[in-house]
């Protein structure tokens, strides 16, 4: 039979003659730090999951995010251009804060995408997609062919560019006949 890790260092410190109640309480007191391994998966496998079901602007760790990339994009420029950059990137992050509940998948979009970009980047991402969502909801319905290709077709990219499928789609048709 093999024998623990703890077993075997036990059994090397235990001395003859002493009873087997010192050796237990050892024993407990090494294992009493040791968690368990099924602790341990579950543990790993919430924190795994949580992020996935997480809004990207819940992050707690944003502003030192958006320091951190500032510093390193724009540091050789001068502290005004990282302070611009700070700002301009906080201010972005604040107006995306402010947009509306379904706007959310679009931010959570453009984020998973654009991230390293900055926030202004991703605020004009989502900006886009607000836009071309709004006009493809205004689109006539003898268009509505071309709406649904095209949302099958780009999937998860975003509506400005399901927007520019449609417009190539129209103007194709359009030339065609």
């Amino acid at each position: 039979m093999m024998r623990t890790l703890a077993e075997r260092l036990l059994s090397a410190r235990r001395s003859s003659g002493v009873d087997g109640r010192r050796d237990r309480m050892r024993r407990d007191v090494l294992f009493r730090g040791v968690p368990r391994v099924g602790t341990i998966a579950a543990a790993m496998l919430c924190a795994s999951l949580q992020p996935a079901h997480a809004y990207v602007l819940d992050e707690p760790d944003l502003k030192e995010e958006i320091v951190v990339r500032c510093h390193y994009e724009m540091g050789e420029f001068g502290v005004e251009a990282v302070r611009t950059c700070i700002d301009n990137d906080n201010a972005a992050l604040g107006a995306l804060s402010a947009y509306p509940t379904p706007a959310r998948p679009m931010i959570s979009r453009c984020a998973a995408q654009l991230r390293g970009n900055g926030w202004e980047v991703i605020k004009l991402c989502v900006d886009k997609d607000l836009e071309a969502e709004t006009a493809l909801a205004q689109y006539p319905p003898e268009h509505a062919w071309a709406v649904e290709a095209c949302r099958t077709e780009i999937a998860n990219q975003g509506a400005a560019k399901i927007k520019a499928c449609v417009d190539r789609r129209i103007a194709a048709k359009g030339g065609n006949g």
